[in-house]
């Protein structure tokens, strides 16, 4: 795992700029966009570590080799 900080940093970015656009395009105002960006980038940075820890587990469970 070389480099995890860069990565982790990467997809934090990263994650701001999908959230980012996505609240623009679904709102219409930039006051209420701006004011529903932290909670959605939180959800999508959850739901994103969540998928991430469900295909580490079903990695270490089933499709280990030793």
């Amino acid at each position: 795992m070389d480099d995890l900080g860069l990565h982790i940093a990467l997809f934090l970015l990263s994650a701001g700029v999908i959230v980012s656009v996505t609240c623009m395009y679904t709102e219409a105002e930039d006051g209420k966009a701006l004011r529903l960006f932290p909670r959605r980038y939180a959800t999508f940075v959850v739901v994103s570590a969540a998928i991430v820890a469900a295909m580490i587990v079903i990695q270490n469970t089933l499709a280990s080799v030793h």
